[in-house]
């Protein structure tokens, strides 16, 4: 009978310390907001070309997409754990074999829902880029 892991991706850090990390998180999101924009704002000022500023807003959401996306981002380092970690560090799971299978296809289903986060989170994050900066490619 073949022998199908599981595998619990859970954080092991106190609620208190992960609370701590967040608002640390939201603060260096906003002082790297503050600082983005207000460097945009300056090189507009200086070269009065305030295309610099909308540049700078992209990175503005980038930086809340980064900020707002942290379970795909937690999700995106299980799917990474999981291709990684041998069998050994799973928990096994002596199941009938029916549910077996039905472990095996919520675990595909899963990790398929995880892929899919993946690929959204860098699709928005590089189209922001692209939005913003794109017409410097014409200038290389």
């Amino acid at each position: 009978m073949p022998i199908y892991a599981t595998y619990n991706c859970t954080e092991s850090r106190s609620k208190k310390r992960s609370r701590m990390q967040g608002k640390s998180s939201v603060l260096n999101a906003y002082i790297s907001a503050v600082v983005a924009l207000s460097s945009g704002a300056f090189i507009s000022i200086k070269t009065g070309d305030w295309t610099w500023f909308s540049r700078c807003g992209s990175l503005v959401v980038v930086i809340g997409i980064w900020l707002t996306s942290s379970q795909i981002i937690r999700h995106m380092q299980c799917l990474k754990q999981r291709h990684t970690i041998g069998v050994s560090e799973f928990q096994r799971d002596w199941a009938t074999e029916n549910k077996q299978q039905s472990l095996l296809n919520s675990r595909l289903h899963e990790e398929a829902t995880w892929i899919n986060e993946k690929s959204g989170f860098y699709m928005l994050i590089i189209g922001t880029l692209i939005w913003g900066f794109g017409d410097l490619l014409g200038l290389l």
